[in-house]
């Protein structure tokens, strides 16, 4: 039913594994080829597998609509081609639900584009010229409003522009990561959703140059990976529509494939030879965890698929419960004895939801850190954002301390892949372990993975007052392209998080266990002052798992709602409960990708979402990939780094935080599910499923 996305420990777990991907196909290679114009005959149209992609602007020649469908021809390097849009025939290709819709051209042959355009209408074409001064405009009309010493971000595709003001008020831009210290980010935007802002400038400049169309094409320049060229603007409906030559899609591409087996091997022998000398309590401590939770999910599995679901197969669906919710003071209490009364603490939660939010206030963040930046992540990548962001902790090494903290085999798997929409010219450095510490101050430790067992928490603490904590790992996907959810929190809970790390540090070093044990004696839980509202540190541990625990008794006490979207769905006690949540009333809805980042994960999240459908709960799909680990139980919120897998639930290190603060959860459930169940596609018939769905819920349920 599940494995973790780049989660590729699970490599690790068997070889057959391997095999199984190739036998269901789960390849996550993407489906276009980059193919030169020459390649592609001028009387031929090309097979919809080719799709034309540039590296330098193309430019329109001629448009023309006809029957509600735009025919387009465009040059590039001497070259015409031809192609038309229809929005009827035409999904929206935007991997962001909120974006301008992103429609893709269909190529056509010069003789059917001309008898296709026979008595069509033309149509007013601007040059990019147009589109950069539009785009100019409202840029100087942002800055004109701020303050010196403040500055605006716009995210335009994939690139962020900082505009702000000198102290001394003259305006000036940068790349976000260049930005002076001194200067402040106060606004965050993104272009492709200011629809009313653009209209309105878009009005003026047209009026202006003497332009009445209705209807009109302007030039972007966009080139690249996923471009959009061309830009279709419906002044009568107020919209926009942008036009590309390829889809998304979702996937990855080989990239370093020569140099993988070798890194492999030695983060082998670090983590199962080594690591006995290193660490031997732990490591064997883990062996014993394993083996342990092995057998007894798969016989607890075998249990509740064979005896506990056929008891259910013929109950009647209930409506649902209408005497309210679970009483959340009694369900505190009841917390406290689940998984203690040490995970409370105290603090502000603020939610940012996609890369647009999180990775600006986070770059602001470390640009403006005085004392220590101290990041750990399950992935650290070598991409081309991945690279920008090391090369900044790298120069704030020089003058503060940094520490990173990442998972060895996590990262080093995820290296092995590069995002379909990377930049054709960038050049990936070997490792990006070497390349962070590489003439730099960076203090750098990568963990070792004994017995399948990874560090998945994802948190960046700066200067021990604010920390950042969700589900993101460092890499371009994670800034462009899936949906995902972090949190920047302040107060009491920082020093909790922050001592979570000092821990961890701690064990990763040489002679782990013997460190880790003396900081523990040296650095006893300082009390703490409550402030801000209730919050709980729940995390997962080898020999401890709060946030399976947790979760599995707010199924149990739900009475009113329970919504979960998550990516990655395979315990079958988790499904079980969810089921006969729903057939006590309760409202159960879960939200899972689309198009998930693991073919065993996609296959198995079929039989999930077939299961819970088939006993009334709500399945929602949410198109392309969300990465997204939040849930809410009658007004109790869990989110953070956790799937509900077993690598989640039981073996990696995992770090949530939960709590019933009133105005919190109402914001998880306006900001996150409210929007995300509006995107999503609701399931009314179960999906199809074959054989290779049935192997991947096995293998998924041991991942």
């Amino acid at each position: 039913m599940t494995i973790i996305s780049s989660h590729s420990r699970k490599i690790f777990v068997a070889v057959i594994i391997a095999l199984v991907l190739s036998a269901i196909g789960c390849s996550t290679t993407p489906r276009y080829q980059r193919i030169p114009a020459e390649a592609i005959p001028e009387s031929i149209e090309p097979p919809p597998d080719q799709l034309l992609r540039f590296e330098t602007p193309v430019a329109l020649t001629e448009t023309f609509w006809k029957d509600d469908t735009l025919f387009l021809t465009y040059s590039h390097d001497r070259r015409d081609y031809f192609g038309r849009v229809s929005a009827d025939d035409q999904v929206n290709l935007s991997i962001h639900q909120e974006w301008f819709p992103v429609y893709q051209i269909n190529p056509l042959a010069d003789n059917a584009y001309r008898e296709a355009v026979t008595e069509a209408e033309p149509v007013r074409y601007l040059d990019r010229h147009h589109w950069e001064t539009l785009i100019q405009r409202i840029e100087d009309a942002l800055v004109d409003r701020i303050r010196p010493g403040t500055g605006i971000l716009i995210n335009i595709r994939d690139e962020e522009l900082f505009f702000y003001r000198r102290r001394d008020g003259s305006p000036a831009e940068c790349r976000l990561m260049e930005k002076p210290a001194d200067v402040q980010l106060v606004e965050n935007h993104r272009l492709e959703v200011m629809t009313d802002g653009l209209f309105l400038f878009l009005t003026a400049y047209l009026e202006e140059i003497g332009t009445p169309d209705l209807y009109l094409v302007m030039e972007t320049g966009e080139t690249g990976p996923y471009a959009r060229p061309f830009v279709f603007v419906d002044r009568n409906e107020h919209q926009f529509h942008f036009i590309s030559l390829e889809p998304y899609t979702f996937g990855s591409m080989p990239s370093m494939p020569v140099t993988t087996t070798g890194k492999a091997g030695w983060h082998f022998v670090r983590s199962y030879f080594f690591e006995l000398f290193n660490r031997p309590v732990s490591s064997l401590s883990r062996l014993g965890l394993f083996l342990y939770d092995t057998a007894w999910d798969a016989t607890r599995g075998i249990w509740i698929s064979t005896f506990r679901f056929p008891d259910v197969e013929d109950d009647e669906i209930p409506t649902l419960y209408q005497g309210g919710s679970m009483d959340r003071e009694q369900w505190e209490e009841l917390l406290d004895r689940i998984v203690g009364a040490d995970t409370r603490t105290s603090g502000r939660i603020e939610l940012l939801i996609g890369g647009d939010q999180f990775f600006p206030r986070m770059v602001d963040a470390i640009i403006g850190a005085e004392q220590s930046i101290k990041m750990r992540t399950y992935i650290f990548d070598r991409d081309d954002y991945a690279v920008r962001l090391a090369d900044l902790l790298k120069k704030q090494s020089q003058e503060i301390n940094v520490q990173v903290m990442l998972d060895g085999l996590g990262t080093l798997m995820a290296q092995n892949k590069a995002a379909g929409s990377m930049p054709p010219d960038h050049q990936a450095p070997l490792g990006i372990t070497l390349y962070l510490t590489d003439r730099s101050k960076v203090r750098l430790v990568s963990l070792t993975n004994p017995w399948f067992a990874g560090d998945h928490t994802k948190t960046t603490i700066i200067d021990s007052r604010k920390a950042f904590i969700g589900g993101m790992n460092i890499g371009r996907e994670y800034r462009w392209e899936w949906h995902d959810l972090m949190m920047v929190v302040d107060g009491p809970v920082v020093s909790v998080i922050d001592r979570e790390f000092d821990k961890t540090w701690a064990h990763g070093q040489v002679l782990g266990d013997l460190v880790f044990s003396g900081y523990m004696l040296a650095n006893p839980p300082k009390p703490q002052t409550p402030r801000g509202y209730p919050i709980r540190v729940l995390r997962t541990l080898p020999y401890d798992s709060q946030v399976y625990r947790s979760q599995l008794h707010a199924i149990r006490q739900a009475k009113g709602y329970i919504f979960i979207e998550n990516a990655y769905f395979s315990d079958v006690t988790i499904i079980h409960e969810l089921v006969k949540a729903r057939l006590r009333g309760v409202d159960v809805r879960v939200i899972i990708p689309m198009e998930g980042n693991h073919g065993i994960m996609n296959a198995s999240n079929v039989t999930a979402a077939n299961t819970l459908l088939q006993y009334g709960v709500r399945v929602f799909t949410y198109p392309g990939m969300s990465h997204v680990k939040a849930a809410v139980y009658d007004g109790w919120a869990c989110l953070g780094s956790a799937n509900f897998d077993k690598l989640s639930f039981r073996v990696n290190k995992e770090m949530n935080l939960g709590s019933s603060d009133p105005g919190f959860v109402q914001d998880l459930l306006d900001s996150v599910f409210e929007p995300d169940f509006e995107a999503a596609v609701e399931l009314e018939q179960p999906l199809p499923t074959g054989w290779n769905n049935t192997i991947a819920t096995i293998i998924a349920s041991q991942l």
